[in-house]
């Protein structure tokens, strides 16, 4: 507990040279000019690997009508310009056929062009959740911030973080379900409290197969009553459906693995809390408050 109060101090400390947050650096403002767009690349750091055909065609058709309403954002490079915000319109812009863009012109560090795609691609809701792990996971490495300092600087909350990175502890074969929509996010998370890739896999295949919901997944994935070598257990402790219950609504909660196991006398009992680091750990003492 002292040392995660000594980081809350420190960050405490620090606030008052913290860089300037990223959603103002994406912020068109200041003169805006016309570059030419055969001179424009594209953000290297850009964490969505695919873009709606359909949302693109709409964006396309209306700036064939109207033009690009809303600046890009870019930063010099050489002779060239590389994109900060509006990956988009960029794209959409050179499908219908212009020539030139409106754009701000920013100095923008290199260690904040993937916080910038993150933010913009966040607010709106346009990555799929592997792909936010992904770039959260790359975000952390690259700028070796931990998730609570990245999840105040990305503006969310450290579980939201945390969640989206252990989605990468999926078999590819599940991960890909995620990003074909195949699976929820609630889906996903639960799957994780298996720890058995292979019946990881064949429960996902289930959920899409028979449609099941993420309560169904959640109790598939309760930790089930060896029989080849059962354990000896008290009298009266057998759990019954409340306590699977329990441990499902638990698990939701805490977004980790949990068993109930019941006492020898009514009433009585361990709650048993699983984590797999120091982040995680923060993150579950952080839900319970």
């Amino acid at each position: 507990m002292q040392n995660r109060r000594l980081g809350r101090g420190l960050d405490g400390l620090l606030k008052a040279k913290a860089p300037e947050p990223a959603a103002d650096l994406a912020a068109p403002r200041g003169p805006t000019t016309a570059l030419p767009i055969d001179r424009l690349d594209s953000n290297p750091h850009q964490p969505r690997r695919d873009f709606d055909e359909a949302e693109l065609g709409h964006l396309t058709a209306s700036i064939r009508e109207h033009g690009v309403l809303q600046p890009l954002v870019v930063r010099a490079r050489g002779d060239r310009y590389e994109i900060v915000a509006g990956e988009r319109r960029f794209r959409a812009a050179q499908a219908a056929g212009l020539a030139e863009v409106p754009a701000v012109v920013r100095d923008v560090p290199d260690d904040q062009m993937l916080e910038l795609a993150l933010v913009e691609n966040l607010q709106r809701e346009d990555l799929d959740p592997i792909e936010k792990a992904e770039s959260f996971k790359a975000y952390l490495e690259s700028t070796g911030r931990t998730q609570a300092a990245a999840a105040e600087r990305l503006g969310l909350d450290r579980s939201t973080v945390a969640n989206m990175i252990r989605l990468l502890e999926l078999p590819q074969d599940v991960q890909a379900m995620v990003r074909q929509g195949l699976l929820a996010m609630g889906h996903a998370r639960a799957l994780l409290a298996l720890d058995d890739a292979k019946r990881q896999i064949r429960v996902a295949e289930r959920v899409v197969r028979e449609g099941l919901s993420v309560r169904e997944v959640e109790r598939l994935a309760s930790p089930a009553v060896p029989q080849a070598r059962p354990r000896k257990r008290r009298s009266g402790a057998v759990k019954g459906p409340e306590v699977r219950d329990l441990e499902a609504r638990l698990r939701e909660a805490l977004g980790t693995k949990v068993s109930v196991e019941l006492g020898q006398k009514a009433g009585t009992g361990r709650i048993i809390v699983e984590f797999y680091g120091q982040d995680d750990l923060d993150r579950i003492l952080d839900r319970i408050g």
